[in-house]
């Protein structure tokens, strides 16, 4: 199968910051078998959102001191621009290299996530420079995923898994992603 029936995503999971309403978090888009979804702890902001307004955006990113306040806190007004998409107000943020926005269609409920299929309605891409990889900010990601879990619990599991992404953040990354992981280490304490 082609990577095409996911651009501007890749198959796998893509990184991305989801607005939904004036809300924003980081969200793994799921790309496979000529499916675009996500899974969505139902406990979250995003869930409820999803659920009320059946659409999302898609904000593609680099920079990680935004993945990492996105994980933990919440944006200020001015950080998100509002706008309509097929008869509906949705938010992206400010600084988004490009965006895509999703209906988003609940597939499947459980007790803990909702399973989200996602279907484009507007594609905006305007980055206009190509972005190696960065180990840091990988690192930076996965170890904001992990954080989000470990301040709810505490498990010495996830710290370790922390630990060994702030080790790679400190050898690979550069200034902002060393300003995102002072941040992190403030957020999860």
């Amino acid at each position: 199968m082609s990577d095409s029936y996911f651009w501007p995503m890749q198959e796998g999971i893509n990184e991305v910051i989801a607005t939904t309403r004036f809300h924003a978090a980081p969200m793994g888009i799921i790309c496979r078998d000529e499916r675009v979804m996500m899974a969505v702890f139902r406990t979250s902001h995003t869930a409820v959102l999803i659920e009320e307004t059946g659409m999302v955006v898609a904000n593609i990113i680099h920079d990680p001191v935004l993945f990492v306040r996105t994980a933990f806190s919440d944006l200020e007004s001015a950080e998100l621009t509002e706008f309509e998409v097929a008869d509906t107000k949705v938010c992206r943020l400010s600084c988004a290299d490009s965006w895509v926005v999703y209906r988003s269609r609940i597939e499947q409920k459980t007790e803990l996530k909702l399973l989200v299929r996602l279907d484009p309605v507007q594609i905006i891409l305007t980055q206009t420079t190509m972005t190696p990889i960065n180990r840091g900010l990988n690192s930076i990601i996965e170890a904001s995923v992990h954080g989000t879990r470990y301040v709810n619990t505490r498990d010495p599991d996830l710290k370790q898994l922390i630990d060994h992404h702030v080790d790679l953040v400190k050898r690979c990354g550069g200034e902002r992603e060393l300003l995102a992981l002072r941040l992190l280490l403030e957020y999860i304490g």
